[in-house]
């Protein structure tokens, strides 16, 4: 069983700036047992984006608790009730027998209720009612318990799955022996309870029929409940002032004060699965500036694009997804995730796939980058004939992927240029694992991070420019430092450190933080070579010892140019400009400071060596023919433990298959993409 809040707001929706993230619409909640069958409490205006996800047949059961405006206001937009196929159990107290047809009178609302199209049946309940959904093993109960509300109310209790879930519907727990008994009665067994605390209890309101959060905390403790979700927030209450209290009840529940009860203020879009996970997180509305805060940190394109796609495809269930970045007149392939058809550590590969397609209206993704439009698509085998895009399937065909739902947004600089496009690929549906459409409420949340997204890109952009200076700068004095090779060193030197770290157990953050600052750092491991005479640099045969002791003047001049920085990357630079030339059995230089050996050289620099010396080893020179990957990876175990730390040779050795990619992506005479190869999902 599993419960999903489509609103939580009480007496009237207020969709002002101040409410997007808690959310503006009043009352309703989904639950979907475990054999499929859906139940809807309360129908509130919540209940009309809940109706967008569902398809054109089937069957449901609507519970109303009452016939207060702001839990049946929503009910005429409820798409089912329209449609001929499907058929909606709807279950009313006993005193508002006569409300749908008042509903649905050809007056107030311009269709009468003989006039919806769907199977509507239509059952009387009342305190103690117990309504049977299905049968056998999959057989649910819901139990209807009258409250304390002004012109009477129902609460909900469902038993299925072997688990208990409680719709309060609006309840007022007073002092009276009999009210609070009733609520103990109700919260027994439960183990996860939506309830109406619109107040606290120092701005509570005797008589309006609402509960202050501390009484349901008292009592649901005292029950044995296991997750108590406060909902039915004033209209007026802001995202703010709701911050304040769930950072309250976040503080006190990590005090021990709610035992082994999760207590949480609900807000739309928020999904329960019964039993509620002991490790739940439950965001505030200032979830956007702390991941920002910390996306602040890192500097390297790959890095960032991994941070914003994880988080994107978090938010919105997706399965999988893809950056593509503007260069010149095409979308350039820069990122992606696919849980479905990519182990957990292949998706660095997806870095280095080399690809590019025409910003043009005929594909989704070029669509997106040509408008700055959104494209949120249901299932893109079935799209409108008038529209111009259509879904390229050729990699579905190849890999047995089933691409349906498809959300893609823009990503725009500061001054509004197109930078590129994210896109989604199948939100799941948390239960069956089907895919599902990708819901307004997810659409909102990803377009807020794609907003700030740009601005971070942008940045990394303009480091990458200055790092691509400094490089065509050695270039000018040494033609083998050419931009393919910074870059293959960055990125070899990148995925060597992330599979140290995986092995090593380091924290996700801090890895992630350092293999974006080697992947920039290790670029620039040779621009000391700028004060090598041409001479030196371009000397065609073997260099002389007097020759070679000014060539390794390099890695000294090189770090002079950070040694006075401490920020970006610019300290890492330093360490591998220094010293990539040492030696693990400390036979390297420079010797200013005598030898160094083992640990004592730098991590950074370890695995630098590494990959400067691969690289060169497999790229031509002008003294030499390049050699197979086969006879240099043997050199490199014939020297671990001598020239190169034997573990990060290890590490170099498990990547064989990533590193074969980067040759491909960073080519020393790339050729030119036509962009026919195959396309990841849905581009």
């Amino acid at each position: 069983m599993e419960a999903f809040l489509w609103g939580v707001r009480g007496s009237i929706p207020n969709p002002t700036q101040a409410n997007q993230f808690y959310g503006a619409n009043t009352t309703c909640v989904e639950v979907r047992l475990d054999d499929g069958q859906l139940l809807i409490f309360d129908a509130g205006t919540g209940i009309r984006s809940l109706s967008k996800t569902l398809p054109n047949n089937g069957v449901c059961h609507v519970f109303l608790s009452h016939g207060h405006s702001d839990h049946v206001q929503g009910l005429s937009f409820f798409q089912p009730f329209f449609l001929p196929l499907w058929t909606i159990h709807l279950y009313i107290p006993v005193w508002l027998e006569d409300m749908p047809h008042r509903l649905f009178d050809g007056n107030s609302f311009p269709v009468a209720f003989s006039g919806l199209r769907a199977d509507i049946r239509v059952h009387l309940v009342q305190h103690g009612s117990a309504v049977q959904i299905g049968s056998g093993d999959n057989a649910a109960t819901v139990t209807a318990h009258y409250n304390n509300h002004p012109g009477g109310c129902l609460a909900y209790k469902v038993a299925a799955d072997g688990k208990t879930f409680l719709f309060s519907g609006d309840h007022e727990i007073t002092a009276a022996p009999d009210v609070r008994a009733a609520t103990a009665a109700m919260l027994e067994n439960v183990d996860v309870a939506v309830v109406d605390a619109a107040f606290s209890r120092r701005d509570y309101l005797a008589g309006w029929g609402h509960s202050t959060w501390e009484d349901w905390v008292e009592l649901s403790m005292a029950a044995g409940v296991g997750t108590l979700v406060l909902t039915h927030h004033m209209q007026d209450r802001t995202d703010v002032e709701l911050d304040i209290l769930q950072r309250d009840l976040l503080a006190r529940q990590a005090l021990g004060h709610f035992g082994g009860m999760q207590v949480a203020l609900g807000r739309e879009g928020m999904r329960f699965s019964l039993p509620v996970p002991a490790d739940i997180e439950y965001k505030a509305s200032n979830w956007l500036q702390s991941f920002i805060e910390t996306l602040s940190q890192y500097k390297e394109e790959s890095t960032l694009l991994d941070r914003i796609l994880s988080k994107t495809r978090e938010i919105a269930g997706a399965d999988a997804g893809s950056f593509y970045l503007v260069e010149g007149d095409d979308l350039v392939f820069a990122y992606s995730h696919n849980d479905t058809l990519f182990p957990a550590d292949s998706k660095n590969k997806s870095a280095y796939i080399n690809m590019r397609l025409p910003i043009t209206r005929e594909s989704i993704s070029g669509y997106v980058a040509a408008t700055g439009e959104v494209l949120n698509l249901d299932d893109v085998h079935d799209l409108p004939p008038d529209v111009p895009y259509r879904f390229n399937d050729s990699f579905d065909v190849k890999t047995g992927y089933y691409t349906k739902s498809v959300l893609t947004v823009p990503i725009l600089s500061r001054d509004k240029t197109m930078l590129g496009v994210l896109q989604l690929i199948n939100s799941l549906h948390p239960r069956t694992g089907e895919p599902q459409p990708f819901s307004e409420i997810m659409q909102r949340s990803v377009l807020q991070l794609a907003r700030e997204a740009g601005t971070f890109l942008e940045i990394s952009s303009q480091l990458r420019d200055n790092i691509d200076r400094l490089l065509r700068i050695a270039k000018l004095h040494d033609p083998s430092e050419t931009g393919p090779h910074a870059e293959r060193v960055g990125a070899i030197a990148a995925e060597i450190y992330d599979h140290y770290a995986t092995i090593k157990g380091i924290p996700p953050e801090r890895a992630r933080y350092f293999k974006g600052q080697i992947r920039l750092a290790a670029m620039l491991h040779d621009i000391g070579k700028v004060g090598i005479s041409d001479t030196v640099l371009r000397k065609p045969g073997k260099l002389t010892d007097e020759e070679f002791a000014i060539m390794r003047t390099h890695a000294e001049l090189g770090a002079e140019l950070f040694s006075n920085e401490s920020k970006d990357i610019t300290e890492m630079a330093y360490e591998i400009a220094l010293h990539h030339h040492q030696k693990w059995n400390g036979k390297g230089y420079p010797l200013r400071d005598g030898p160094m050996e083992g640990e004592a050289i730098p991590l950074s620099a370890r695995i630098t060596a590494i990959a400067d010396v691969f690289d060169a080893l497999v790229s031509p020179r002008c003294y030499k023919q390049p050699w197979s990957f086969e006879k240099a990876q043997a050199l490199l175990r014939e020297e671990a433990g001598q020239h190169f730390d034997a573990e990060l040779v290890e590490c170099f050795a498990a990547i064989t298959d990533t590193v074969h990619m980067i040759y491909e992506r960073f080519p020393d005479n790339a050729p030119q993409n036509d962009g026919t190869g195959d396309a990841p999902p849905a581009s």
